[in-house]
């Protein structure tokens, strides 16, 4: 097994294995070529008279420096000489820093205070509407359990009426003795005008159908051939109209004299 320094030897070699070798440069025995060794950068002479300014402006920054410095000195002097130190002006800086933070310890108190006082508020705000909302899902639970039992009720009801294995051949019988007619003519204003009620059984030779079976012109008496027996029936005079008869519509439908 490679050492440490083998296998990190090993790894360089491959990684370096496809790289170009650089070009050869200078030796570093040479010395430097005599372009680089007597290139000397001459920096610009300034001018006196800046000279000039730039030496007092630093003369004045210096001296304020020096002026304020003696004039904090002077007030430390005088602040120890009247008891007030740098001791006292610590201890006078420790009680104001102690001062600040009780004042701080109190006003977070009653901010603590504020706050569960609406905490509080908003959590029984919170509770009444939780409250409110699950009264009003049960009342709807409620009211849909009426309503799903009223309707149990109505098809329990109507169940008497419905067709089963027991009276299936009953039903048959009574819905051919009595058909039912279901076709209607409509005019503008929404009236609807029925057909006459079919006849089961032709009685002698059916008259000959000249007409489409439905059509229907409102104020025309119809015939058929029950009606023929029994003598003509007539119909309800309706003013001139559109009809719509079994999904057809017919305009300007004239009206005999």
């Amino acid at each position: 097994m490679l050492s440490p320094e083998l296998s990190w030897f090993a790894v360089l070699q491959s990684r370096n294995l496809g790289r170009r070798v650089p070009n050869q440069g200078k030796p570093p025995v040479l010395p430097p070529s005599r372009k680089v060794l007597y290139h000397v950068v001459h920096v610009p002479w300034q001018s006196p008279d800046d000279v000039k300014e730039l030496l007092w402006r630093r003369h004045a920054y210096n001296n304020a420096v020096i002026s304020l410095r003696e004039v904090f000195r002077q007030e430390i002097r005088q602040a120890e000489a009247a008891g007030r130190g740098l001791e006292a002006m610590k201890e006078e800086e420790d009680a104001e820093f102690n001062r600040l933070i009780a004042e701080n310890d109190r006003i977070n108190r009653e901010k603590a205070k504020a706050r569960d006082i609406r905490e509080q508020t908003e959590w029984k705000n919170t509770q009444r509407e939780i409250l409110s909302e699950i009264e009003e899902a049960l009342q709807k639970q409620q009211k849909m359990a009426i309503e799903a039992s009223e309707e149990v009720r109505a098809a329990i009801s109507r169940s008497s009426n419905f067709v089963d294995k027991t009276n299936l051949e009953a039903k048959i019988i009574e819905a051919l003795e009595n058909p039912t007619v279901y076709d209607f003519a409509i005019d503008r204003q929404g009236n609807k005008y029925y057909d006459p009620k079919p006849v089961k059984y032709q009685e002698g030779v059916p008259t000959r159908q000249k007409g489409r079976l439905f059509d229907r012109t409102l104020g025309v008496t119809q015939k058929t051939a029950g009606e023929e027996d029994e003598g003509e029936k007539v119909a309800t005079k309706v003013p001139f109209i559109d009809a719509v008869v079994c999904g057809r519509s017919w305009g300007n439908s004239s009206i005999p004299a």
